[in-house]
């Protein structure tokens, strides 16, 4: 495709995808009774998590990186998410009225059962097979990569002809479409077989992703390092949002967010101080807060009617301590999560310490070209030294 093709594409994609998400609001706006704040907020939440946010992720690659398929497939998966947003309250409606449901509301109300199917594989099981370049490890993938693309979609009209009820409405309901007889048999075959598919081809996907990481160097394996700290990021936020849905709709942003940030190889390198920080900022806030709250009751009640002046007191202490400990759980922290960070800042200060004791300047030389070569670790490093009036420059080259 030309360029001017792919940008047209690319932009179709994801104003389809924010058509949805806004048909659905005004659908909100006009039939949800009653109409709550909590209503709106998961709404949005999960607008802007799923639907949105893949289809801005996919709109940001399909322009930088229009070769690469990953970004197409973010946009396939987030319109696929959107596609019965307009229709859900509208659905929800008529169910809790106890009305009959027209062939739209029918239809709806079984994709809306199963979409998530080719949502995930489109979004999460063929990027993991083509991450980070968009093409798969070797031709033995193909398979792999054709049943995840095919699987779900098969399952998904497949399963919407068995018998039996949809759980995925505001109250479950009989499927309208659902086939008696042998062609229900046959569609349940058939629509569990696809899913069955498509949850072997995500495993196959995981497979490949780690396969792939233990086999890449350099910058493809920063690249990986993303996509893993990603996953590792949607993990963890689906476990501490068990309790609340809109922090787990959020989580789920993190695995597009760490592919495109391997895909377009931006700060690929700042990985290890990024976990750094978080880890170090989270621990000094832990150690500053805790002791805050415990001590500032006391504190307030042994001042009497110094409140104010206590909490003034307390808030000093900590602003107070805040850089000390930071620097030393810093130092602890890069120990053990950026150890090359650690040993080029001790090499440094080393060096440091030397340098007010040392007079031999071809011992000095030699010191600051071999901190170079630990710390920043050059294929080659010289050093020049400008001449005095009247006098030749020198020239030192460390070992490459």
């Amino acid at each position: 495709m030309q360029t001017s093709t792919r940008t047209v594409l690319a932009w179709s994609l994801w104003l389809a995808t924010m058509s949805f998400c806004a048909a659905g609001l005004v659908v909100t706006l006009v039939v949800t009774r009653p109409l709550t704040r909590g209503v709106l907020a998961e709404g949005a939440a999960f607008a802007v998590a799923f639907p949105l946010g893949y289809a801005t992720v996919g709109l940001v690659l399909g322009l930088r990186r229009p070769a690469n398929p990953i970004g197409w497939l973010f946009a396939v998966s987030g319109l696929v998410w959107a596609l019965t947003i307009p229709l859900d309250p509208w659905l929800e409606r008529l169910i809790l009225q106890h009305r009959p449901l027209p062939l739209l509301a029918q239809l709806a109300a079984a994709v809306g059962e199963f979409n998530w199917a080719p949502a995930i594989a489109y979004g999460i099981t063929l990027p993991a097979l083509l991450v980070p370049d968009g093409r798969l490890r070797s031709r033995r993938w193909r398979p792999v990569a054709a049943v995840a693309a095919v699987g779900p979609v098969v399952g998904v009209v497949a399963a919407s002809l068995v018998p039996g009820r949809l759980e995925e409405t505001v109250v479950p309901i009989a499927n309208p479409f659902g086939l008696e007889g042998a062609p229900g048999v046959v569609a349940a075959v058939v629509g569990y077989t696809g899913l069955g598919l498509w949850l072997t081809s995500m495993l196959a996907a995981l497979l490949s992703l780690v396969l792939r990481f233990r086999a890449s160097r350099g910058t493809e394996r920063q690249q990986l390092r993303w996509v893993v700290a990603g996953a590792a990021g949607a993990v963890a936020g689906l476990l501490v949002g068990m309790a609340g849905v809109v922090v787990t709709y959020f989580a789920v942003l993190c695995v597009p967010v760490g592919v495109a940030v391997a895909v377009l190889r931006y700060r690929l390198w700042d990985l290890d101080r990024l976990v750094s920080r978080t880890v170090t900022y989270a621990l000094v806030t832990a150690l500053l807060v805790v002791p805050y709250l415990l001590i500032l009751p006391a504190t307030t009640r042994l001042a009497a009617g110094s409140g104010s002046l206590a909490v003034a007191a307390a808030t000093l202490a900590v602003a107070a301590l805040f850089q000390p400990l930071r620097r030393r759980v810093q130092r602890l922290v890069d120990r053990r999560f950026n150890r090359p960070r650690y040993d080029a800042a001790r090499s440094v200060e080393g060096f440091a310490t030397r340098l007010r004791h040392q007079v031999d300047l071809d011992a000095l030389h030699g010191e600051l070209l071999a901190v170079v070569d630990q710390t920043m670790q050059p294929t080659r490093a010289w050093l020049w030294l400008r001449a005095q009036p009247g006098g030749d420059g020198k020239l030192y080259q460390a070992r490459t």
